[in-house]
């Protein structure tokens, strides 16, 4: 890690994040109902699990932005630890605004993920950009770091990892589970805001 990145990641206090092509590998996977509607499935991994665990434990808020609407990315947001999710928004800064408005924060002190085109504003935005090896050209120009891992493989939780060892939080926090010593913790309520504006 270099000096500059080191010292953005160091910054952060909270970690925004895209769904499709992120925590997921950004298939979308539909089936039939008997009654003829149709239905889809969202594949996560265990990896971003433990991370976004990691993160609550270590105080850091985590907000999913997402075009899209699925019951299933809420209930993972919410069995995670996740503070905020922003479901059906294609414009994505009105929900960074408002992040920042509740919980005080500056843009430099917030970290984002994402892969596509309607990511670029608030990679723009924030102090650490992040993207994945798959994203579209224009976003990994706009991203401070790129991932080795692909979106929905553990690229949430690379991204984790080096903000909390930015931080010097993540080898104590590795030292506490290895001794069977990682202390229980509350996780948030989740915030759902909801917009027309996206995809169904």
């Amino acid at each position: 890690m270099n000096e500059e990145l080191r010292a953005r990641a160091a910054k952060i206090k909270a970690i925004l994040t895209d769904v499709d092509g992120i925590l997921t590998d950004g298939k979308l996977n539909f089936f039939a109902l008997p009654d003829g509607r149709v239905d889809e499935f969202k594949t996560f991994n265990a990896l971003d699990g433990i991370a976004s665990r990691m993160c609550v434990s270590c105080g850091i808020k985590q907000g999913i932005i997402t075009g899209r609407r699925h019951p299933s990315t809420v209930y993972r947001a919410r069995a995670l630890g996740f503070s905020y999710i922003y479901q059906g928004f294609l414009t994505k800064t009105g929900p960074l605004e408002d992040i920042l408005k509740r919980e005080n924060l500056r843009p430099e002190e917030v970290a984002f993920i994402g892969d596509d085109i309607t990511d670029l504003p608030l990679l723009l935005k924030v102090g650490l950009a992040v993207t994945v090896p798959n994203a579209v050209e224009q976003v990994k120009k706009a991203a401070h770091y790129i991932t080795s891992r692909q979106g929905g493989d553990g690229a949430y939780r690379e991204m984790t990892d080096l903000i909390l060892d930015a931080q010097g939080k993540l080898e104590p926090l590795i030292e506490c589970i290895k001794n069977s010593s990682w202390k229980g913790y509350s996780l948030p309520q989740l915030q759902i805001i909801t917009s027309q504006e996206g995809i169904s």
